[in-house]
C-alpha cells in the first residue's frame, strides 16, 4: 500500500510515518510539507491512501487542496488528520471529498480503524465535535439538517449545482448552465450526495428544495468552485 502524508510540520510527518508503519509495515510511506508539493506527487504518482493535515499553510492548503485532491481524483480516499474537531470543518471536509475525519489528539488505534474503514469504502468521522472519537460509524448529517448546515458544509458551486438539481436538471444541463464539464458536475453531486447522506440525485434534490435552495441566490460571499 502506497500512503502519502501532507503536513508541514516535519515532526509530524516523521512521527505519522512511522505510527503508520506500526500496523502497515509492508506500506511505502512518501510526505509532504506543501499542498501544492503533494499535488505534484499525486499527479506523477499512483497512491492508495492521503492522509494530510486540514491547515497546511500556502494556497493549496486546508480545504483547497482536499477539493483540488479530490477533483483530481475522485476514488483516492482522503483522511484529515486535524488538531480541529470542529463539526463544521468536519463536514466542509467531507463534503469536499475527504472520507475519513481524525483528531491529531486520538489514539493511533482510532487513525488505524479510520484507515481500514474508508478503504473498505466507508466514510469515518467523529460523532461530534465534543465527544470522544470512538469506532467507525456512518457519518449522518440529516438530524440537525438546515440552511446554515448546508452552506457550512458546501462550497459556492455546490450550493449552485443542489439548487439546479431541486430544480430537476440533469448533469447535462447543469453543466450547460454553469459551464462546467459534465465529469466536473458528476464529482460535485457525488459530494454533495455524501454531505447530505442521500443515496440519489433524486433525494438530494427533494431536500434542496425543502430547503428552497433553488429560489435562494448569493447564499455564500465566496466564490469557490
Amino acid at each position: 500500500m502506497r500512503i502519502l502524508v501532507a503536513d508541514d510540520h516535519d515532526f509530524v510527518c516523521v512521527g505519522l510515518k512511522q505510527t503508520l508503519l506500526l500496523e502497515h509495515a509492508d506500506a511505502s510511506i512518501s510526505t509532504a510539507n506543501r499542498g501544492e508539493i503533494a499535488l505534484e506527487m499525486l499527479a506523477d504518482e499512483d497512491f492508495d491512501l492521503v492522509i494530510v493535515d486540514l491547515f497546511m499553510p500556502g494556497p493549496v492548503g486546508g480545504f483547497h487542496f482536499i477539493e483540488a485532491a479530490f477533483e483530481a481524483s475522485p476514488d483516492l480516499p482522503i483522511i484529515v488528520l486535524s488538531a480541529s474537531e470542529n463539526t463544521a470543518h468536519v463536514r466542509k471536509s467531507i463534503g469536499l471529498g475527504a472520507m475519513g475525519f481524525v483528531s491529531k489528539s486520538a489514539p493511533k488505534h482510532v487513525l488505524f480503524a479510520a484507515i481500514d474503514s474508508v478503504l473498505a469504502g466507508n466514510i469515518y468521522a467523529p460523532k461530534s465535535s465534543s465527544s470522544s472519537l470512538g469506532e467507525p460509524h456512518k457519518f449522518d448529517f440529516t438530524s440537525d439538517l438546515n440552511v446554515d448546515s448546508i452552506t457550512d458544509s458546501l462550497t459556492r458551486r455546490q450550493l449552485d449545482i443542489l439548487g439546479l438539481m431541486a430544480k430537476g436538471l440533469s448533469n447535462k444541463l447543469i453543466a450547460r448552465e454553469l459551464s462546467l464539464s459534465g465529469n466536473t458536475v458528476k464529482v460535485h453531486v457525488s459530494a454533495i450526495l455524501r454531505v447530505l447522506n442521500v443515496d440519489n440525485r433524486t433525494q438530494a434534490g427533494l431536500m434542496g428544495q425543502k430547503l428552497d435552495l433553488a429560489n435562494r441566490s448569493q447564499l455564500r460571499p465566496d466564490s469557490e468552485d
